[in-house]
């Protein structure tokens, strides 16, 4: 058997644009702690917190680019999907 929004809408007493709406957000919190996990991950590799950092590891010639591009180019990337998912929170 196969529920439905509205099925579960009426058992917890919700309306299905508040079930909605809260699942949605439910799964964006998921998305952001993934998203999160993973940049800092990649970071903690390098002895960073941030992109910033990265960066300035580059900068400084601590790290070789070649060693780090990858993953300062995989943080850039989490770090913009993390603003967005804050983003699309805000907006629900």
């Amino acid at each position: 058997m196969s529920l439905d929004v509205q099925q579960i809408a009426k058992e917890f007493a919700l309306s299905e644009e508040t079930l909605t709406r809260e699942s949605l957000r439910a799964f964006l919190l998921e998305q952001l702690r993934s998203f999160d996990a993973e940049r800092q991950a990649r970071c903690a590799k390098f002895g960073v917190a941030s992109l910033a950092e990265m960066d300035a590891l580059l900068q400084k010639g601590a790290v070789a680019e070649e060693d780090i591009l990858e993953d300062f180019q995989h943080v850039d990337y989490l770090t913009a999907r993390i603003e967005r998912v804050k983003q699309m929170l805000m907006e629900l």
